[in-house]
């Protein structure tokens, strides 16, 4: 093997093997006497078959069942070796974020178990450009540092529903959630939907208490009702962790915690560790927050409809000194043409673009919801105008025996700022 190359046996875990014909009582034994294993391989003669989970496991009681019954298939890789600097690669053509992969030899034997954050812990090795966060963990073992993880739960069903646009919008709002309540560098893995920050002391109970308030506000306002995201996270004590195993072993342990548990939940482990939970479902400030955008937003409509059609531009212009958290404005027609420019935000610091009139926007959903019945808010999209995320809030109304749309668009970084303006006069 050359100097620059790496063996993939090498760099896998040597997970225990139980053989396929085990009973489940047996099984249980063998976990119980393992302790610190979620799961094991499980083995017919010499070749692997799957992996065999605790909490799988757990759950059966019929003692006729043997471990091959309840295995997880799972991808197998022949040992071969790989180029340090294509070790990124295996991110792409191995499900390494969904399940470990197993290796073996050429005739099929069971060599170890190659998983996401040891594939993730060489990769940072080798590729210093590559979350640098994690070089910085490993050489901060033993000292006086905090490692906070962030990330969202039940991801799956809330992609299939939404799509992945709108889960990256949610990871941006967890994103800057953490940046106001955490200082130091934040490191986003994405496929895990996680961030990653270093701290030189531990995060306050009140501080993660108001970021899962701020990240559940912002979430509502833009989901609705929809089944929430949740909020796990952790803090480890890097001064009480003396090696590599024993970080990845905490890890681990800390992520399957916060995931049995309902709800925003988030761990400070430490020689007294602490646990931190949040039920969004007591919150009320996002009624008040949607019945101020509405009012805010009816209070435009009218300056404009007491002023002379061929002055609302200018009129809208002004809107955004008394509500700049808006983007931008246009009208429609009753038809859904747009008889306006886009009226943008003087302020803003990102590109919009300059949507023209006689645009086509009878098929939007916030021009036939306004039409039909009068005020709506959308749900989060994709903005043509910003290649961002946004809102927007619609509202018809008559002008002289005419019936128009006005249309206004609140970037998600606005509605950030607008929650944390609005929560001190609607608090809980």
């Amino acid at each position: 093997m050359k100097p620059e190359e790496i063996n993939l046996v090498d760099i896998s875990i040597s997970i225990p093997t139980v053989p396929h014909d085990l009973s489940l009582k047996e099984l249980k034994d063998v976990f119980d006497e393992l302790g610190i294993y979620k799961y094991l391989t499980v083995i017919k003669g010499s070749t692997p078959i799957g992996l065999v989970y605790r909490d799988k496991v757990e759950k059966y009681s019929n003692e006729r069942l043997i471990a091959g019954d309840i295995t997880t298939t799972c991808c197998r890789l022949r040992n071969t070796s790989i180029k340090k600097e294509s070790l990124s690669s295996m991110f792409d053509i191995l499900p390494l974020e969904k399940e470990p992969v197993i290796i073996t030899d050429r005739r099929g034997t069971y060599l170890g178990v190659l998983t996401y954050d040891t594939v993730l812990h060489y990769v940072t090795h080798h590729r210093e450009h590559i979350l640098p966060i994690m070089q910085r963990v490993h050489s901060g073992l033993g000292k006086r540092e905090f490692l906070c993880v962030l990330g969202l739960k039940n991801t799956d069903k809330f992609k299939k529903t939404f799509g992945g646009h709108k889960l990256e919008s949610v990871q941006k709002i967890l994103l800057e959630d953490i940046k106001d309540f955490f200082e130091g560098e934040v490191a986003g893995i994405p496929e895990k939907s996680e961030f990653w920050t270093l701290t030189n002391a531990p995060p306050k109970k009140e501080d993660i208490k108001e970021l899962f308030k701020e990240f559940h506000r912002e979430y509502t306002l833009l989901f609705g009702e929809f089944d929430q995201l949740h909020i796990y996270g952790f803090c480890l004590d890097l001064s009480l962790i003396d090696s590599e195993e024993k970080f990845y072993k905490i890890k681990e342990e800390l992520r399957e915690r916060t995931s049995k548990i309902e709800g925003s939940v988030f761990i400070v482990h430490g020689l007294q560790p602490t646990l931190i939970l949040h039920d969004p479902t007591k919150q009320k400030l996002i009624t008040n927050i949607k019945r101020k955008i509405i009012e805010d937003f009816k209070n435009i409509v009218e300056h404009v409809r007491s002023s002379p059609k061929d002055t609302w531009e200018y009129v809208l212009y002004d809107m955004f000194d008394l509500y700049p958290y808006f983007e931008l404005f246009y009208i429609m027609s009753s038809q859904g043409l747009q008889i306006t420019n886009n009226i943008i935000n003087p302020k803003v610091d990102y590109f919009v673009a300059q949507g023209k009139k006689g645009t086509d926007r009878s098929e939007k959903p916030y021009f036939k919801h306004a039409l039909a019945e009068g005020t709506y808010i959308s749900d989060v999209y994709l903005s043509k105008a910003t290649d961002d995320f946004c809102i927007t809030v619609s509202e018809s109304f008559g002008y002289e025996g005419k019936t128009y749309v006005l249309a206004g668009d609140i970037n998600f970084r606005q509605i950030h700022k607008l929650v944390k303006s609005f929560k001190e006069a609607y608090q809980d």
